[in-house]
């Protein structure tokens, strides 16, 4: 289906140790940070970067994440990067909706109007 694109926005990662971790924790995932156990009573809490596309369709307003396609592709999204990617942003692209196991849905770009987005960028 297709859709319209209407702004990108990027979020900054994050990455803290927290104390008293007890031996034999699992990793777990909540509020967008990842927990993990480092060893010793130390744990890990760390949350990627996105960069988030944000599209209507048919009345609908709904999102994308789009970073792990551009980070294959270029590697790290540098400032300069980010903006580039930023300022080429297409109109409309074409997206497939999904559900996860909650039932919540959510959208993919498909793979041929990435591959356009970054040839547009010269990358």
């Amino acid at each position: 289906m297709l859709a319209t694109c209407l702004d990108v926005w990027y979020e900054e990662g994050d990455f803290y140790l927290s104390q008293r971790v007890k031996s034999g924790t699992r990793t777990t995932y909540k509020n967008g940070y990842t927990h993990s156990p480092r060893g010793w009573g130390w744990g890990n809490n760390y949350k990627p970067s996105r960069l988030i596309l944000y599209i209507e369709i048919n009345g609908y307003k709904g999102y994308s994440w789009i970073d792990g396609y551009f980070k294959d592709a270029v590697g790290r999204l540098t400032e300069k990067r980010r903006k580039k990617i930023i300022s080429t942003m297409p109109t409309n692209v074409e997206v497939e909706e999904y559900y996860n196991s909650k039932g919540e849905k959510y959208y993919v770009v498909s793979d041929a109007d990435m591959d356009n987005w970054l040839g547009r960028t010269g990358f």
